[in-house]
């Protein structure tokens, strides 16, 4: 029975084949190189050139500008009702607790410190304490990466860059 490695190298040697096949047949078929016998004569051309001037219109004179206008009184800033004075979770789950945590029974507190773009993403995450264990640490810090949403800090309509301190405690 045939399975798909064998058929694929029976096509690749197929086509090897006819090609070198083509290749013979074309070698045999011209066995001298095509010569050109005439020569190119150049076929002469007239031309002449002329010379075209164009004159730009010369622009009256400007007349003298209007006072520039007073500068309105500043209004007041305009209060958004989205404003977030901090970075938010938007929505998150809980880490998942690694296999060789639980066989140990490590438990423990993690900190972290995550940097939270002006799209809401995550942009950096320090750990500020550590849960004693890396593994801990790593899969908090996995999961805010892959699944935490973020809804970044606004000023007046404008997202910008935050920080915000999260903390999970593992335990069995």
């Amino acid at each position: 029975m045939l399975n798909d490695n064998k058929i694929n190298r029976i096509s690749l040697f197929s086509s090897v084949i006819a090609h070198l096949v083509l290749l013979i047949i074309f070698f045999i078929s011209f066995p001298n190189p095509i010569e050109i016998t005439s020569t190119i004569v150049p076929v002469p051309i007239e031309f002449s050139v002329k010379e075209i001037v164009i004159k730009k219109p010369t622009a009256p004179p400007s007349p003298t500008p209007p006072p520039a206008p007073t500068k309105p009184a500043k209004a007041p800033p305009t209060v958004y009702k989205d404003n977030r004075d901090k970075a938010t979770v938007e929505s998150n789950t809980d880490p998942y607790y690694p296999k060789e945590a639980i066989n140990f029974s490590y438990e423990g507190t993690v900190v972290v410190n995550v940097l939270v773009n002006t799209q809401g993403r995550v942009a950096d995450v320090t750990v500020v304490k550590s849960s004693g264990y890396t593994i801990l640490d790593e899969a908090f810090i996995a999961t805010i990466k892959s699944s935490y949403i973020f809804k970044p800090k606004r000023l007046n309509g404008v997202n910008l860059s935050d920080s915000v301190t999260l903390s999970y405690t593992f335990s069995l």
